[in-house]
């Protein structure tokens, strides 16, 4: 049977905690705004947990509505607790996928851009790892500035959490994120989704890896590889 990657899937789960797999179609948890709930009705994690599993449970993190990947939720008030507590003191190891425009001059890199608070407007110190996984490149030329365009693969450890942090920092260093709307590039962005036939945002929470809020031990949770994800690394490995 094939996979329905339109709809959330457990990726493990035990009596203190649950990690799911967040599709790009699903929110984390209801919008603030009473509008927002109101268009965005029960398609959140939290409600899938409810009316599919019974499972009441609260996100420990959250991800964009676009980007697809692995969420925490915990199960129990003392997890919730724990877990929230080491999310604050920075005991989470969170690493994401992401496929950008051009290619960097370094492999590997830090981006330190002091970034707006989504709640103040304050600086923010921040800090994104990363390294190019693959690259790919085509004989199409998206600005006449250029002949062919070219594109990474980026492994990215996010040692700092703010809103949008990826999106912003590699917009900031000219590597914008394919599929981003709000700040991305939109020729580059209309050749994936129209010629590439890849659509939506293409970033992805592959991997978290903390210490069990009670059992202590090592939880090392690997997101699925969705149908899109399948066909991005054939495209990058061929």
């Amino acid at each position: 049977m094939e996979t329905d990657w339109t709809l959330p899937h457990v990726i493990t789960e035990d009596e203190h905690l649950i990690a799911l797999y967040k599709p790009c179609s699903y929110y984390v948890h209801p919008p603030e705004s009473k509008y927002a709930k109101q268009r965005v009705g029960r398609n959140t994690c939290i409600h899938w947990l409810e009316d599919v599993h019974k499972i009441y449970a609260n996100p420990i993190h959250r991800l964009d509505f676009a980007t697809e990947g692995v969420v925490i939720f915990a199960k129990t008030r003392d997890a919730n607790q724990k877990l929230n507590l080491m999310m604050r003191a920075k005991e989470f190891s969170k690493y994401y996928d992401a496929i950008v425009r051009g290619w960097f001059k370094e492999p590997y890199g830090k981006i330190e851009l002091a970034l707006e608070l989504d709640s103040t407007g304050d600086l923010a110190e921040c800090t994104t790892l990363y390294s190019t996984a693959h690259t790919f490149e085509v004989a199409t030329s998206i600005h006449s500035k250029y002949p062919t365009s070219r594109y990474s693969w980026l492994d990215i450890e996010l040692k700092t959490g703010r809103w949008h942090q990826i999106r912003r920092h590699m917009n900031r260093v000219a590597h914008p994120v394919i599929g981003d709307r709000e700040h991305g590039d939109s020729h580059h962005n209309r050749f994936w989704r129209d010629e590439m036939k890849i659509d939506g945002l293409c970033l992805k929470a592959k991997r978290i890896v903390f210490t069990h809020p009670v059992e202590n031990k090592t939880m090392d949770i690997i997101c699925p590889i969705s149908a899109k994800w399948q066909k991005l690394t054939t495209l990058f490995q061929t």
